[in-house]
């Protein structure tokens, strides 16, 4: 599943469900770090990264807006727009 499907499923999970786990976030993280290495998004995912060792939970509207800062960032744009 490319960087785009990826994003565009959770951003949906994020619709459904109230909050998330660091383990959850995390290894949605790691993929989206190899995926946007070297572009202006890379930054941001570990900074994500880095909050996701330190706390224990997260809300879906906290996750949505960073998942679709990151989004922005690396200038991906919805799978279904192609």
């Amino acid at each position: 599943m490319d960087a785009n499907a990826q994003l565009d499923a959770f951003l949906d999970r994020t619709e459904r469900e109230i909050s998330f786990g660091p383990g959850q976030l995390q290894n949605l993280l790691f993929d989206l770090w190899g995926a946007m290495k070297d572009t202006p998004a890379q930054p941001e995912v570990e900074r994500w990264l880095t909050l996701t060792v330190e706390r224990h939970l997260f809300s879906a509207e906290e996750v949505r807006d960073a998942l679709t800062g990151i989004r922005d960032l690396a200038e991906l744009v919805p799978a279904d727009s192609h």
